[in-house]
């Protein structure tokens, strides 16, 4: 009954799942300006002083395009790990940064402030005009819970079998519309614009016949190449949007979302525009099919790509020659679905056999001259500070091993000097990257550029003769190609020509290889230093990027293809037969050329806008951050719960409320909700959480969450009482209510490495059963309500958690990787099992038993792939209690939803337990692409499963005694108003053993039956 009762309170957990990372170890100060707050830490004094100029500037023309104002905005700066994002928190008015600036291979160059400031703003303020009754209800839940049939004596009703919760959201905007009206923000800001990345994507979609479906914009999920294709998608329909229609139809469109009766963008977009929104899709994408495949024909009469050599994978980068041009090293996420679990591979271009050398690495990798070595940067947390931070290292390709060379120096794109002796890198503080160089053993650390206002700088290169560094430069929508001599002189720019020039490299003669957009398509040139004269060396549809170059003028680069990004070999013979006059036709402002504005600039000075200046930057006084909390969240929600089938349907229906509220750094979390029905049966809990620093254990390098989770839950019944089981008329009735109380303490700590979770708890509990008035029979007298306290438990807890599944597209409903829980608890509880009471002071008190113990149980997942998307799972439970049995009270429970499914919850138990089940699940439909209204249908996985596994008292154990069963499931993922994800599973289970328990003196019979189970939650956490 223990586990009952708490069960269905964690589901709320489960609804409310977020990011609450923080950094105790940084001191945090606040910048106030008139409409925003800024948060940071020191070491990002510079970003937060950027973003706050920037934020009040660009307050009034985003505010005013959507004609609405949001409350103050809190922005928080962070400069703490090796990761470029923002986030909006559109709900709680907070908005998160990170300093870095954003390097990703599917975007263009932008000054990443400017960018991602207005990009997040945009949202905060779009989507906030776009709710339905206002930020602080996200949704409102519908719940239903139906349990197993009751059938044992000593409990008062059995445990779920079937459990939905389900949003009905006020807020319901698709990703493609969202996230493209972030990029368009304010159009005539140009902080970010259709640059010749997003052309190149959309180009190669469209030309291909692979452009993204009506409804597969709506939603994210999908792999790295196919949520960015999401953002691109959604920027190139937003601008169509404006062009066609004119901007203001952007505006009614997300106005029209907020109406009660709206659920889906295709409702907004016929009563804005007058056509459905496949409509407006269908002309939209033949415009764009036709268009691109005129303008590329000049290409396709001419194309000089080279042979591709790396078919498998869409993230293949970073190529890179050894000595003798044999072989390469390059960077893939070969059968991965993101670009950054990618590893270094070797490719032996005679053999075309290629070897995995080092797992989860993201950046350049390059050999060390006259060596079978290499130098490449790795994210690692193994420093003081547990940061997420890049540093060197080098692999040895005879030994098979990798040596750390530096630590702390967040040092990253690393090349190595022709002689063998020195690495050039990348290094970033505050948002400023600059270049270094440490010895080949990672000693010496010296700086070369000394930029601090945002500039960027990009994959260095030492010059033939290793006397000068050349590398990508950039501050706003250009980036240029610079130098700087080894000894931090010289610094000048080589190519600059108002387009994207980068990943410069020496050839043989001392020839600079790059790659530029200047057609409007990345191709790769060849520059003279002597006549500086520019020669095109490659004519290709979708882009070519990251050349490498052999002794024999062979070029090897990462091409851009509809497919994602390949290796492709160019040969010398190759290069020369570009016709430059073959060349894709660049439009400046598609996709139709002509802007329909809304006309509300005339009051903003646009001009000051787009000609910034950032290294000016507002002189205002810091204040020590002082704690500032979000508006409490408000989630409604009406649950049937069907635990006791002889109510009315009335006492089934429990009204209720969850609240939750953050500080804007996450130091501190409370959360809570209660529910009551009409019989005045609660549930109620409250969750607070504390991040911030705890004295001793802080400087002895811990940094604990702690916190605590109170619960209180009653349930009610009626009960017979009889004083002559042979004289009825010695019998009456009365409610009894049971309640339940417990207070957890917690601290849990990162150990070792993330994924890895040390937790701590102690554990109070006090279950009473209250025993309504009544009058004895046959007599007037009263007797008076009593409570009696039969269970007063006090448990520490000692848990270690292992999360190793490996990031995938389909994690959540087809994982694979592994996950393990090792709980060790010492229990000492008082308990009365009998139902023994003594008089003391005229009053009837329960006699207690001492019941102490230690528990143990692990409980460990191995989730692995068979064959594409088929998985084999193996798990793993085993417990017990050490020492004398206990009574049935502190058992293991094996089946039910939670366990066994084969059997009933209450089925099996014993102080022992051992269980062992075989899972494999497979797809049934992928991409279904499928819309139901404002429900969109992804995927279906079944698995079928075996379980083998019994709970027992005393140390004989039979495996003839063990149970057997099987089952299937089928689970369905989807997502709800575009921004819900859903996931419904349905399940059956057969128990092959029948057997008999007697309780309390009755006989109840298990096995030989069906067993059904299912839920609609977030996720398939059972």
């Amino acid at each position: 009954m223990r586990k009952l009762f708490l069960f269905f309170l964690l589901i709320p957990y489960l609804l409310t799942a977020q990011f609450n990372e923080y950094n105790p170890e940084y001191d945090w100060y606040t910048l106030k300006g008139e409409h925003v707050f800024v948060h940071y830490h020191p070491e990002a004094e510079r970003t937060a002083r950027t973003v706050l100029k920037i934020a009040e500037e660009v307050w009034g023309p985003i505010t005013s395009l959507y004609d609405y104002e949001p409350e103050t905005v809190h922005f928080v700066i962070k400069d703490i790990d090796d990761y470029s994002n923002g986030a909006t928190y559109f709900f709680d008015n907070k908005i998160e940064i990170w300093a870095s600036a954003l390097d990703f291979d599917l975007r263009g160059s932008h000054n990443w402030l400017r960018n991602v400031i207005s990009h997040e703003f945009t949202h905060m303020v779009q989507i906030q005009a776009a709710m339905k009754i206002g930020r602080r209800v996200p949704a409102v839940y519908l719940q239903f819970m139906n349990y197993e049939d009751k059938r044992r004596p000593d409990i008062l009703y059995g445990f779920p079998n079937f459990i939905a919760s389900y949003p009905i959201a006020t807020v319901n905007v698709p990703a493609w519309f969202a996230e493209g009206t972030a990029q368009y923000m304010r159009k005539e800001f140009n902080y970010d614009n259709w640059d010749t990345h997003r052309d190149m994507i959309l180009r190669c979609y469209a030309l291909d016949g692979k452009m993204l479906t009506w409804n597969q914009m709506g939603v994210f999920g999908k792999t790295s190449l196919g949520n960015e294709s999401v953002y691109n998608a959604g920027f190139a329909l937003t601008r169509y949007i404006a062009q066609k229609y004119g901007e203001d139809k952007l505006v009614e469109i997300n106005d029209r979302l907020k109406a009660l009766t709206n659920f889906t963008i295709d409702a907004a977009i016929e009563q804005t525009l007058g056509i459905s929104g496949k409509q407006l899709y269908s002309e939209w994408s033949e415009f764009l099919k036709k268009d691109y495949k005129e303008r590329i024909n000049n290409v396709l009469e001419n194309r000089v790509e080279g042979e591709l050599i790396t078919p498998v994978g869409f993230g293949n980068f970073y190529p890179s020659f050894s000595d003798d041009g044999s072989k390469m090293v390059y960077v893939s996420n070969k059968y991965s679905d993101y670009f950054g679990v990618s590893s270094i591979y070797l490719y032996d271009f005679k053999t075309k056999k290629e070897k995995l050398l080092v797992p989860m690495v993201r950046s350049t990798a390059v050999f060390i001259p006259g060596s079978n070595k290499i130098i490449y940067a790795k994210l690692s947390d193994d420093n003081p500070r547990w940061n997420n931070i890049h540093d060197l290292y080098l692999y040895d390709l005879d030994e098979e091993e990798s040596t750390r060379l530096t630590h702390g120096l967040r040092a990253n794109n690393p090349n190595v000097s022709h002689d063998g002796s020195k690495i050039v890198f990348l290094f970033q503080k505050d948002g400023t990257t600059n270049i270094g160089t440490v010895d080949i053993n990672g000693k010496n650390f010296k700086q070369l550029t000394f930029f601090n206002n945002g500039e960027q700088v990009y994959n260095p290169k030492f010059s033939p003769d290793d006397s000068y560094i050349v590398f990508g430069y950039s501050l706003k929508n250009t980036r240029e190609i610079a130098r700087v001599d080894t000894n931090g002189t010289g610094y000048d720019i080589i190519i600059q020509n108002g387009y994207d020039n980068r990943d410069p490299v020496f050839d043989s003669n001392g020839n600079l290889i790059f790659a530029s957009d200047m057609t409007g398509i990345f191709n790769l040139y060849r520059y003279d230093f002597e006549t500086q004269k520019t020669t095109r060396i490659s004519n290709v549809v979708g882009g070519a990027f990251q050349p490498d170059i052999d002794g024999e003028g062979n070029v090897i680069y990462a091409g851009y293809t509809s497919d994602g990004f390949k290796i492709f070999l160019l040969d010398k013979e190759s290069q020369s037969k570009v016709d430059d006059d073959k060349k894709y036709v660049w439009i400046g402002n598609p996709p139709l050329g002509n802007d329909k504005p809304k006309g509300d600039l005339a009051r903003f000075n646009i001009e000051r806008l787009k000609n910034y200046n950032d290294y000016e930057l507002p002189d205002v006084k810091p204040s020590r951050y002082s704690g500032y909390f979000s508006r409490f969240s408000i989630i409604p929600f009406i649950r049937y719960d069907n635990y006791i089938t002889s109510n009315s349907f009335a006492d089934r229906i429990k009204p209720g409320i969850y609240a939750a509220s953050s500080d804007y750094l996450n130091r501190f979390s409370i959360f809570g909700g209660g529910a009551i029905n009409k019989k005045f049966e609660r549930d109620l809990f409250l969750s607070f959480e504390y991040r911030d620093k705890l004295p001793l254990l802080f400087n002895l390098g811990l940094k604990p969450e702690v916190g605590i989770e109170l619960y209180s839950v009653s349930r009610k019944t009626n009960t017979d009482i009889i004083f002559d089981s042979l004289d009825t008329s010695l019998r009456t009735s009365t409610d009894v209510t049971y309640n339940l109380f417990e207070a957890d303490f917690f601290a849990r700590q990162k150990i070792i490495t993330a994924g890895n979770m040390l937790e701590f708890r102690y554990v109070y509990s006090s279950y009473t059963a209250t025993l309504e008035a009544f009058i004895f029979p046959n007599t007037s007298l009263l007797y008076p309500s009593t409570n009696d306290t039969y269970y007063i438990g006090n448990d520490f807890q000692l848990k270690f958690s292992h999360d190793g599944i490996i990031p995938t597209k389909d994690a959540d409903i087809n994982p694979v990787g592994r996950k393990i829980e090792l709980k060790y608890d010492y229990e000492f509880n008082r308990y009365n099992p009998d139902g023994t009471y003594e008089v003391a002071d005229g009053i009837l008190k329960p006699v207690y038993k001492n019941y102490n113990f230690q528990r143990i149980e692990l409980n460990w997942k191995e989730y692995m792939r068979v064959y594409m998307e088929h998985t084999l799972t193996a798990q793993i439970r085993a417990g017990s209690i050490l020492g004398p049995d206990v009574p049935e009270f502190f058992d293991f429970y094996l089946g039910g939803l939670i366990g066994m499914k084969s059997y009933p919850f209450y089925a099996v138990s014993g102080n022992e337990v051992a269980w062992i089940n075989l899972t494999y699940r497979f797809p049934l439909f992928k991409d279904i692409d499928t819309r139901l209204g404002h429900l969109y249908v992804d995927k279906i996985y079944m698995s079928v499963y075996a379980d083998f596994g019994n709970a027992w008292n005393g140390n004989s154990v039979k495996l003839n005694d063990f149970k057997k069963g099987a089952g299937l499931e089928l689970r369905i993922k989807m997502n709800s108003f575009y921004l819900f994800p859903t996931s419904l599973f349905l399940n059956a289970a057969y128990s092959f053993d029948r057997f008999t328990r007697t309780i309390l003196n009755e006989n109840v019979t298990y096995g030989k039956e069906w067993n059904f189970y299912g839920g609609i939650l977030f996720d398939f956490n059972f």
